[in-house]
């Protein structure tokens, strides 16, 4: 009988890393000028506080774009800000995201300037809006840092 016990938990645990077919992210939007100067990751449930963050995300409002049309009832929004750097030359992207019966791992890349490259010197801020699916409801978001890999032009 435990080894049953012991089967139906290892059966359990093999269905919950099991991908869900047809689930995506889309990334909606990334700005390197969002108006959250500490990281962190926002979840948007509804239109209205979506469009409040649609202005935080693209705090420069002449460099807005339209807000994405979302529909609620099946979608939600991620917006994963990595807070105020030193410079210009920081971005942050959506890599990729898949779904498992019980959770979803997103994965981003937050881009650093390559060393000795100029950039621009102002305090910047990135932050990346992406559209998820409402199920699974537990996001797991991987942000990986790496050099941004293009060359500054007049260095080998």
């Amino acid at each position: 009988m435990k080894a049953i016990g012991i089967l139906a938990a290892g059966l359990a645990l093999l269905a919950a890393r099991v991908p869900v077919i047809g689930w995506s992210a889309v990334e909606l939007g990334s700005s390197v000028r969002s108006a959250w100067t500490s990281p962190r990751q926002i979840i948007y449930s509804d239109s209205a506080a979506f469009r409040r963050g649609w202005s935080d995300l693209f705090s420069t409002a002449s460099m807005r774009p339209a807000l994405p049309v979302i529909n609620f009832n099946a979608l939600r929004v991620l917006v994963v800000a990595a807070g105020s750097k030193p410079s210009g030359g920081y971005t942050i992207r959506l890599d990729s995201a898949r779904a498992t019966r019980d959770s979803a791992l997103i994965y981003v890349s937050l881009r650093t300037p390559p060393p000795g490259c100029g950039v621009t010197q102002e305090i910047t801020s990135p932050a990346v809006a992406i559209a998820v699916p409402n199920v699974p409801k537990r996001l797991h978001v991987i942000t990986r840092e790496r050099p941004d890999s293009v060359r500054c032009t007049g260095h080998t």
